[in-house]
């Protein structure tokens, strides 16, 4: 039950997209899954949890043991840059197209570590970041094909982006302050 909570709460409640502003400016920029994208999107999802369980591995039994837990960020990230180094140039070398992408893969699994008591609490985080983006992914489609027309005036909108992803932060949250929820009553 502790991971449906997990993954509920990091998928809907506590988005890392919406409420950290993890892959925001990819999911702007984003188009359809196409077959060029696959090979993109494969290697995301290897970097991020091949990176979140060797990091999870090495902070705990390394860094915690010798209490150099601050320096885990560094950690993660030469982990991480070595992982996206080395599946880059695999797909470079099978399918020659370039699958470059740094931050959100980064953002999650440093937040994943950090926020994580066990592997399987990290795992679950990532993938739940993921999947935050997957399902936010048609909201902002379906915002980009009604506002065709301002994208000429890119200050109106961003200004619109904004405020729509705003209502749709308020509209998951309140539910957790909702008389209809049974946990508000306990």
């Amino acid at each position: 039950m502790h991971y449906l909570n997990t993954f509920f709460y990091y998928t809907f409640f506590a988005s890392g997209v919406l409420f950290y502003g993890i892959g925001l400016n990819q999911a702007t920029e984003f188009t359809v899954l196409t077959e060029k994208r696959f090979a993109y999107v494969i290697k995301i999802l290897l970097s991020i949890f091949l990176s979140t369980i060797l990091s999870w591995v090495v902070t705990s039994l390394i860094l915690v043991p010798i209490h150099l837990v601050e320096i885990f960020p560094i950690v993660t990230f030469l982990i991480y840059i070595c992982i996206t180094a080395f599946i880059e140039a695999l797909i470079r070398l099978t399918t020659g197209k370039s699958t470059t992408e740094f931050i959100f893969s980064y953002l999650v699994v440093l937040l994943s570590i950090y926020e994580s008591t066990t592997i399987v609490d990290a795992i679950i985080i990532s993938g739940s970041c993921i999947l935050a983006l997957i399902i936010l992914m048609p909201f902002i489609l379906a915002f980009k094909t009604r506002i065709t027309n301002d994208f000429n005036d890119i200050e109106k909108y961003f200004c619109k982006f904004l405020f729509f992803l705003s209502i749709l932060i308020l509209t998951i949250s309140v539910w957790d302050i909702m008389w209809i929820n049974p946990e508000v009553l306990k």
